[in-house]
């Protein structure tokens, strides 16, 4: 994405003083060199701040006690933007901020509130176009929320605790929240996985758990339906008594052949019923039936329950059997003790030498304790055929239970006639009553217990997931994150032996797991970045792949990521003693001593130049310097932007201090 620094702007407190602007040049290496104190490292600070950062980065005391606002211009898909954000005084940061898009945009002389920073974050999500679709939709955890601008932060600042750390690449990446977030959206970040992907992904996730809750519907409906068959065999009995149908008793129905019979039933009209003499007879012979299993599976039942409570107490029992040896074993336990102070056999450990032989009595402490560890063992686990037959016999009460009660409810269905009132049992009305109950009974069955419909949603659901996997490839998707890291492993080793490294022509691989760079030695080791050592060896791979990293952003089709990287001192490494110092003993303007130096200072401005040159200026570096056009003046494709050395030239004017 064409998204680079055309400005920044500062606005006095004391309004008599007009903006302080600073103009950078797109698509080129744009350079502030100046002495120690004089704001450079401020820029990244507050960049960061007016692109909606949380909290407000930019040094106290002098810039902040001195500006009302900051402000930058971007310049974005041929128009530009200014995002101005007020000065958060006390608060650690200030919503209040300002925004205003043209072609060439002017600088306001005082900024006002016309936006918030929410505002602004959204308008900068959308105007790089990123995914509202978050990484993973079955978590809700922030690390696996939507990719956001401030996210791509990472990519654009390169500060002076980065530039050169051994355990940090990246910018924030040293903190776990942003450090887990950017793990999580870097295959999106790469364009392995695209919104059309991450929308599959989530269709795939709601899918899913849409699929578990009709198959749990559907589990609990044919666990349901073998209750309903013993509750329709008692309706059609009491049809049959009231000679709305006849079956042959022969036959044996299926679930869904009886649920055909109680639908004719319930279309039948009272005045179609036929009672006979063999209906009254055989539903009485039934209820006599029905009686009997009721009566058999009680006795099982009874028998069932007593063997569960003899076990129950058997495991009791054993528990406390257990427990009282572990008690005896513990008394006894300082016979080992003892024993193992006799080595004399003619002296007792208590008594010393005795005519009485108290030893024996020890002897024999120790056999019984022997004894009582072995049957502890013997009794410290249950049998695994006594734990298979209790589990057997849960079972079994479970099944009975359920059967005994599908009994009683036919018994008390067909029993339903024969409670009633002596001139009530046969009437036409009575008959009509159970009529209307056949009909709700069956609409209710109907509704609850036909699952064809259930299946076929399922079905669907299976076929639409099997449809959507097959097209969100996880392996290809892994195979296009490789392929990604590989460009980019390329770009940086083409640049790496342009810098002052010691191993330039070794591979380098960008493990993103890790957020860090692994270099493969010729003697086939592997090795992370903390492991190597030197500060320009730290430098060297830090340079590399942050610009490797901008020239496959600008590859792409469409790169959410924006393109400009700003480096805070990277010769930092070349300046230790004196850039280390205490505040009050730096050098404020420390120059570089010898050639040696020199020579690597310059190799960085010339690697940027020829990442410049490859991307055919098609991104922008900011880079603020100690060192002075004498190191890269010769250097093509760069632009001084500012030099702060000398009386009254610094970031901040003079005059803004002194009011």
């Amino acid at each position: 994405m064409h998204f680079q620094i055309k400005k920044l702007i500062l606005w006095a407190k004391d309004l008599q003083f007009k903006p302080k602007e600073i103009e950078f040049k797109t698509d080129s290496i744009n350079i502030i060199t100046g002495a120690s104190r004089t704001g450079k490292s401020a820029i990244i600070p507050i960049i960061d701040y007016c692109l909606a950062s949380d909290s407000c980065y930019i040094p106290v005391k002098t810039i902040r006690n001195a500006c009302s606002w900051f402000g930058i211009v971007i310049e974005v898909n041929q128009r530009q933007v200014l995002l101005a954000r007020q000065e958060p005084g006390l608060q650690k940061s200030t919503d209040n901020m300002y925004i205003a898009s043209d072609t060439v945009v002017s600088t306001p002389s005082v900024p006002f509130k016309n936006t918030s920073r929410d505002s602004v974050k959204k308008f900068l999500d959308e105007l790089s176009s990123l995914t509202f679709l978050d990484i993973d939709a079955d978590n809700s955890s922030n690390y696996l929320g939507r990719p956001s601008f401030r996210d791509l932060m990472a990519f654009c600042f390169q500060p002076q605790n980065i530039v050169a750390n051994a355990n940090t690449l990246f910018y924030k990446a040293d903190t776990t929240d942003h450090r887990t977030k950017l793990i999580n959206i870097f295959p999106y970040i790469l364009g392995a996985v695209t919104p059309d992907i991450l929308a599959k992904r989530q269709e795939i996730n709601n899918l899913s758990k849409e699929l578990k809750r009709k198959e749990r519907e559907l589990i609990k409906l044919r666990e349901l339906s073998e209750k309903w068959k013993t509750e329709i065999n008692g309706w059609i009995a009491v049809a049959q008594e009231f000679g709305l149908i006849k079956l042959d008793a022969s036959i044996d129905h299926s679930f869904e052949e009886q649920l055909e019979i109680l639908s004719l039933i319930s279309e039948k009209k009272a005045s179609e019923s036929n009672i006979l003499n063999s209906n009254i007879e055989a539903s009485s012979q039934e209820i006599v039936a029905l009686r009997k299993e009721e009566n058999e599976l009680s006795i099982k039942l009874s028998s069932l329950k007593n063997r569960y409570t003899e076990m129950n107490q058997l495991m009791n029992s054993l528990n406390d059997y257990r427990e009282s040896l572990t008690i005896q074993v513990e008394r006894l336990n300082i016979s080992k003790w003892l024993k193992s102070l006799t080595d004399d056999e003619e002296s007792c450990p208590i008594f010393g030498k005795t005519e009485e032989h108290p030893k024996e009595q020890i002897e024999k402490f120790y056999t019984n304790l022997i004894k009582l560890e072995n049957e502890t063992g013997f009794t410290s686990k249950i049998p695994a055929s006594f734990e298979r037959e209790y589990e057997n016999v849960k079972s079994e009460i479970s099944m009975l239970t359920e059967q005994i009660m599908a009994v009683q409810k036919r018994i008390k269905l067909q029993s339903q006639i024969r409670n009633s009132a002596a001139h009530e049992k046969y009437t036409i009305e009575n008959i009509s009553r159970f009529i209307g109950q056949v009909q709700y009974a069956n609409e209710t069955f109907k509704s609850i217990s036909s699952d064809s419909q259930l299946i076929s949603e399922i079905e669907a659901i299976n076929e639409r997931l099997s449809n959507l996997r097959a097209q969100v490839n996880e392996n290809a998707i892994q195979h296009r994150i490789n392929s990604a890291l590989g460009k980019i492993g390329a770009y940086a080793i083409r640049l790496l032996p342009l810098l002052d490294s010691e191993r330039p022509n070794d591979p380098i691989r960008i493990d993103y797991q890790n957020l860090t760079v692994v270099v493969s030695g010729q003697d086939g080791r592997d090795d992370y970045l903390w492991e190597i050592g030197s500060g320009s060896n730290w430098l060297s791979y830090h340079i590399s792949v942050t610009l490797a990293f901008q020239l496959f952003f600008d590859q792409q089709v469409h790169s959410p990521v924006p393109g400009f990287i700003v480096y805070d001192q990277p010769s930092q490494v070349y300046f230790p003693k004196k850039l280390a110092a205490k505040e009050d003993e730096q050098e404020l303007d420390p120059k570089l001593e010898n050639d040696e130096d020199r020579i690597a200072v310059k190799k960085i401005f010339k690697t940027m130049s020829e990442a410049i040159k490859i991307s055919q200026s098609k991104f922008q570096i900011i880079v603020l310097e100690h060192a002075d056009s004498s190191i890269w003046g010769e250097v093509p494709n760069i632009h001084e932007v500012c030099e702060w050395r000398g009386d009254n030239n610094k970031l901040i004017p003079e005059e803004w201090i002194n009011q």
